[in-house]
């Protein structure tokens, strides 16, 4: 019963979504399937660092790079990509040398 009352039984990225409008869950969702897209598809070639714009990090972050609607992929340090339009990203990527891995297949 404590577990259930604690959202225990949910995993973590679940836990809490419920309580946000039905479109931010499903942005939420947007931007984690596209996260695991990005892993699945260039694997080691790609470094992925999620930076929370509320932390003092994140701000920095922002500031940094210019950063002013979310999200947004900073790739090689130079190159911004806004948004989750993917085969920009993909093409941004690849431009930065990542490598499309052997035994990826799209789904």
């Amino acid at each position: 019963m404590l577990i259930a009352q604690a959202k225990m039984d949910k995993a973590p990225h679940e836990r809490g979504l419920d309580e946000y409008p039905p479109e931010w869950q499903a942005d939420f969702q947007r931007f984690s399937d596209a996260i695991l897209e990005l892993s699945l598809r260039y694997g080691d070639s790609v470094m992925i660092r999620i930076w929370d714009p509320r932390s003092l990090q994140g701000l920095f972050k922002a500031i940094r790079y210019g950063v002013h609607r979310y999200p947004t992929f900073i790739i090689g340090g130079r190159k911004k990509v806004v948004g989750l339009e993917m085969l920009q990203l993909g093409q941004a990527l690849q431009e930065a040398g990542a490598a499309v891995q052997e035994n990826f297949s799209p789904s």
